[in-house]
């Protein structure tokens, strides 16, 4: 049985489908760019604040901090469309 995403997974696929403008389920399956497992383990709160993951997914270059910051942007130069995100615990 497949386990629910975690956090750091739901805010990539908001981020990413903010970016371009779309439906997260009209996007690919972040699990095709990245393995949601690591990316989950390498930015939780437990990680030291200079941990950042790298990837791209979707046409878009993908930051993700143990900042908990995720920040998006298109591959092609020349777009200035980007978005960042940050999650607030509360």
């Amino acid at each position: 049985m497949e386990q629910p995403p975690g956090e750091t997974t739901l805010t990539v696929v908001e981020t990413v489908s903010d970016v371009l403008g779309g439906e997260y389920h009209e996007l690919p399956p972040l699990s095709e760019s990245i393995d949601l497992d690591v990316l989950e383990a390498a930015v939780t709160t437990d990680s030291p604040p200079d941990v950042t993951v790298l990837f791209t997914d979707a046409g878009l270059h993908v930051t993700v901090s143990s900042t908990e910051t995720v920040y998006a942007r298109p591959i092609e130069p020349g777009s200035d469309v980007s978005v960042e995100t940050t999650r607030i615990e509360g």
